[in-house]
């Protein structure tokens, strides 16, 4: 497999989570103080201008996706030496220092994240609130019937697959048993996660963002569903047929984050009056 696979699917996270989303998200700023507290957001137009003009935030993310893509490449590329003088595969060197850009990246962004609902708990005071009645949910109301077959098609296959595999003796013994109780356990929870989901109560993001907040999360949480196919494939492809998948199933991953942060992508604030609970209305948890 080319070098430029695992940069091309790497460098693609990278502008996801550093330039497509936090141009996504500046959308959000305004309908999120506007939910919070109509009558303050029409008495302080100029603060909340300023906050829509300001690009710090967004010029932050831009240079470090430059400077991430720029170091993967530069590796790729034989022009810059692997850190710490470390001897291995350039596929492993690259998915090392993907993993490394993104999650520091993330940690600052969840630290510039937290500092701005502080500011917003501190500055922009909740308004007046009032009890509405919530119609149960479920999946259904948000899912087509093909992707729940799917998701459900799918894992049952994979788990019986596990199954048949150790009936036949071509498991391995009690270390595939033990893996199979992992992908058992991860299968289980997520599918908790996903049946949780629906039941979710409703928050400021759900008026922001409409029905279409939670069919996104159902979504999500169906490719979350199926993630335990990726390790439950490599443990079987090492086990039984004595291959080393790490590579490839590490690429399927991340290409499933990607579609996962695909989907918020798509989300769009909705009107005040398409609104399922109506302008500066609140719910009480």
């Amino acid at each position: 497999m080319s070098t430029w696979i695992d940069f091309a699917v790497y460098a693609t996270l990278i502008v996801l989570i550093f330039v497509l989303l936090p141009r996504n998200g500046r959308q959000f700023t305004v309908p999120t103080i506007a939910d919070r507290n109509p009558q303050w957001f029409a008495a302080n137009r100029d603060v909340v201008e300023r906050l829509e003009s300001s690009r710090w935030f967004l010029h932050v993310c831009y240079v470090w996706a430059a400077v991430s893509i720029a170091v993967l490449l530069g590796v790729a590329l034989d022009l810059i030496a692997p850190p710490f003088g470390a001897v291995a595969p350039k596929w492993e060197l690259l998915k090392d220092l993907n993993g490394t850009f993104v999650l520091f990246g993330l940690l600052g962004w969840g630290v510039c994240t937290l500092l701005w609902f502080r500011w917003l708990r501190a500055h922009v005071p909740l308004a007046e609130t009032r009890r509405a009645s919530l119609k149960p949910r479920v999946a259904s109301d948000y899912l087509a019937l093909p992707w729940r077959v799917a998701v459900e098609t799918l894992t049952v296959l994979h788990l019986g697959a596990w199954v048949v595999i150790g009936a036949m003796g071509l498991g391995g013994g009690a270390r595939y048993w033990s893996g199979f109780v992992f992908i058992a356990a991860m299968t289980i929870l997520f599918a908790a996660i996903a049946a949780a989901v629906p039941r979710r109560r409703p928050g400021f993001a759900d008026r922001v963002f409409g029905d279409g907040l939670r069919r996104a999360e159902l979504e999500a949480a169906c490719l979350l569903r199926l993630m335990p196919l990726i390790p439950g494939g490599m443990l079987i492809s090492e086990q039984v047929y004595g291959l080393d998948p790490d590579r490839v199933g590490h690429l399927l991953l991340v290409s499933v984050i990607i579609a996962m942060f695909l989907l918020l992508l798509g989300l769009r604030p909705v009107s005040p009056s398409s609104s399922p609970f109506g302008a500066g209305s609140r719910i009480n948890a």
